[in-house]
């Protein structure tokens, strides 16, 4: 059974988040909290017909992180004892989404699992949850504690930036006086904020945004296309005005990488998030795909399925609310060790 190699899988990444709740240390971040007690009036998180109902959802589901993270939660906690879960998705269509919700919660949903929501628009959903006493536990919330949550597991932005930028700095001898195009989506407040960091970082270390200011993607579902277009476009407008390109997630950096390669160029430098298998391939080459950022989200769902049973079988709640994780850098000097889980 499935359930029982979870449990037995204590990841490095369950060991560390253990390891701080239980010292409540400086990388696990609380809200105003009375997570850690257990549902008033509840013995367990179970609903009458002795069946834990899970609705999860996911408005990111076009996307490869998205929609291998909400599969493998699915799959996961149908494996588990009296759990059935349902899976809402769209394709960043939030009006769907909290319709579908709202009508779970109508129908008996025990909990709720969000899946790299927009804080911003599930306000309707949000609201159904408290008034129903349900739960809403989340994967890659945002970037701050948010009472919303009574958890939230997610991977820094600031980390993230800092690997990213400084893997830019690396490939490409420095950052002064560089010309490097930032590709950002900001009505996905993860990638929003991460950009923003790698925007102000490369800044401060004295590069040069090409063309001024952020390139935005419409939808990250077209992205890899879009970041071609943007990389395509610009190199033809400015032949030797280019020197690096940092995207917020790997789909559109493999299109940015694509444009480079297509252009004959070897002296521009890709960096994304996610480190698609796909992107470690294209890393191994040594070509314009110089580094992507891994963030294991299948050992955050062993978290969160372990989190959501200990609900389940006692109604008791995460002692913290937001755990921020740190990615890791993966680029030439590591790629050929890399087992990509996305």
């Amino acid at each position: 059974m499935r359930n029982t190699t979870t449990r037995r899988r204590l990841t490095a990444t369950a060991l560390a988040i253990a390891a701080v709740v239980a010292l409540t240390g400086c990388s696990v971040t609380t809200g105003a909290s009375s997570s850690g007690s257990s549902t008033e009036g509840k013995t367990d998180g179970l609903g009458d017909d002795g069946v834990f109902k899970v609705a999860a959802f996911t408005a990111g589901y076009a996307t490869p992180g998205g929609k291998l993270t909400l599969d493998a939660f699915v799959e996961e906690g149908n494996d588990q004892d009296n759990w059935e879960v349902t899976l809402y998705t769209s394709a960043f269509d939030y009006d769907k989404i909290n319709s579908d919700v709202q009508t779970a919660i109508q129908q008996g949903a025990d909990a709720i699992l969000a899946g790299f929501p927009d804080p911003r628009q599930i306000a309707p959903l949000v609201q159904a949850a408290k008034e129903a006493g349900i739960p809403i536990f989340s994967i890659d919330g945002g970037v701050e504690p948010n009472d919303d949550f009574v958890v939230d597991i997610t991977f820094s932005q600031e980390v993230t930036a800092d690997l990213t930028v400084g893997a830019l700095d690396e490939a490409m001898g420095g950052l002064e006086g560089k010309n490097v195009m930032v590709i950002g989506h900001d009505p996905h407040v993860g990638i929003q904020t991460r950009s923003n960091l790698a925007m102000d970082k490369l800044k401060e270390a004295g590069a040069v945004i090409a063309g001024g200011d952020m390139k935005q993607a419409l939808d990250p579902g077209t992205g890899r296309t879009e970041a071609l277009n943007f990389v395509t476009d610009y190199l033809q407008a400015n032949p030797e005005g280019l020197d690096g390109v940092w995207v917020g997630w790997d789909d559109a950096a493999l299109g940015a990488a694509r444009a480079i390669t297509e252009a004959g160029r070897d002296d521009i430098f890709v960096t994304g998030v996610d480190a698609l298998g796909e992107t470690a391939i294209e890393i191994a080459k040594g070509g314009p795909m110089y580094a992507s950022v891994a963030q294991d989200w299948i050992k955050v769902v062993d978290e969160m399925i372990g989190l959501m049973n200990d609900y389940r079988d006692s109604a008791k709640l995460p002692d913290v609310n937001y755990i921020p994780l740190d990615g890791q850098l993966i680029d030439r000097s590591n790629v050929a060790t890399y087992e990509p889980t996305l």
